[in-house]
């Protein structure tokens, strides 16, 4: 319950910082799983699973996490980030979808729609997140176009799995 509770802090402090203004890309990365149907408004959500660790002589990010590269290293702290995973899908208000980033991990995810004027045309989600058949994380979140959600999951080898979804137009 402490870890849980501990994580939930992690996702409303990074959540509230990538409130602040910043922009970040939203890169198109796709995978062939075929999750989610119809879209509302045409939207899409990126998620993607980050292998964050330290080391002496840290490789390049991925072109493919763009701009959260340098946000990341200075929420998380680590000097590397290796994407393990990515899939883009289109959101559809009606239906569970299953976001497969990678092998062994995996997330679950119900999305709706929100109107009010301060979620800025954004998501309510119904989040789980896997370790192969094992749940980790179950969280309720706010997601809104060009403000990404960081998630910090377990540790895993020797660094650290973050989470990252990000709506698209």
């Amino acid at each position: 319950m402490r870890r849980l509770a501990a994580l939930l802090l992690v996702v409303l402090a990074v959540r509230a910082f990538a409130e602040e203004g910043e922009t970040a890309v939203a890169p198109s990365v796709g995978s062939p799983v075929p999750v989610l149907r119809a879209a509302s408004g045409g939207d899409k959500i990126w998620s993607a699973v980050i292998l964050a660790t330290n080391s002496a002589t840290p490789k390049e990010a991925p072109p493919e996490l763009g701009e959260f590269t340098a946000r990341l290293k200075r929420v998380f702290g680590y000097t590397q980030y290796e994407l393990i995973g990515s899939v883009t899908e289109k959101i559809d208000d009606k239906s569970e979808s299953w976001l497969v980033p990678s092998r062994n991990f995996w997330l679950q995810v119900k999305a709706r729609h929100i109107s009010s004027k301060e979620a800025r045309g954004g998501y309510l989600l119904n989040l789980q997140f896997f370790q192969d058949k094992r749940p980790i994380l179950e969280s309720e979140a706010k997601l809104a176009p060009g403000s990404p959600l960081f998630v910090r999951g377990p540790e895993y080898g020797r660094g650290q799995i973050i989470i990252v979804l990000q709506v698209q137009r």
